[in-house]
């Protein structure tokens, strides 16, 4: 039984890089680099302006890997009550990529869900979970073929609603700890991604006012 599991779980994580592998790099950083040079224009001498936002993305590109590196750290250390806590410092950036939006999302949900699951641990507790979010988002059921976010979020809920021991719901738990591991390592490739092409950015402003 135990081996089937662990079967099936590891042939999701093989389908689930394969697919990846497919995935375009929709990251841009420009739009996110002129939201904050604009919200300052107003407010800031131009050569103060130039200061501050060098300043502003020099820190981001250099704290931002940091603390990913520290919400990992509680992923694999299984404090996934402290990983959901360290979410909202990257929920600004959900408005400037469709890719860090939908997958913010999705570890914010699990690891939400998670977190209460694995601090009450009991198949009573899963069905009362259960049951709030039905009440919550039972109406968004109908969009799971159409909405990403939504797909995810009903597949975690179905499989949640047919756990009636404790052995499946030790089952369920790990299982979700491991794909939100996985889910986190795509946030991290896409938010780097997103680091890089900002650093490109910045050499390139860096260049012309040099010319």
């Amino acid at each position: 039984m135990r081996f089937d599991f662990f079967f099936r779980l590891n042939f999701y994580f093989f389908w689930l890089s394969f697919d990846l592998s497919r995935i375009e790099n929709m990251n841009l950083a420009r739009p996110f680099k002129e939201f904050f040079e604009a919200s300052l224009r107003n407010d800031v001498e131009q050569n103060k302006l130039e200061n501050l936002s060098r300043e502003f993305f020099a820190d981001f590109i250099h704290y931002t890997p940091i603390k990913l590196e520290l919400a990992e750290s509680y992923l694999a250390g299984g404090r996934i009550d402290f990983f959901y806590n360290s979410l909202p410092d990257f929920k600004y950036l959900v408005e400037f990529s469709d890719n860090l939006n939908r997958y913010w999302y999705l570890l914010r949900a699990y690891s939400g869900a998670l977190a209460k699951l694995k601090s009450e641990h009991s198949v009573k507790s899963s069905k009362k979970l259960y049951s709030y979010y039905f009440s919550k988002y039972g109406d968004r059921r109908l969009l799971r073929n159409e909405h990403w976010f939504e797909k995810k979020r009903w597949e975690f809920l179905d499989e949640l609603q047919c756990v009636y021991t404790e052995e499946e719901l030790e089952n369920f738990i790990i299982k979700y700890h491991q794909i939100l591991t996985e889910s986190m390592k795509i946030y991290v490739s896409f938010l780097m991604a997103f680091i890089k092409d900002l650093k490109n950015l910045q050499h390139e402003s860096i260049a012309s006012l040099q010319v």
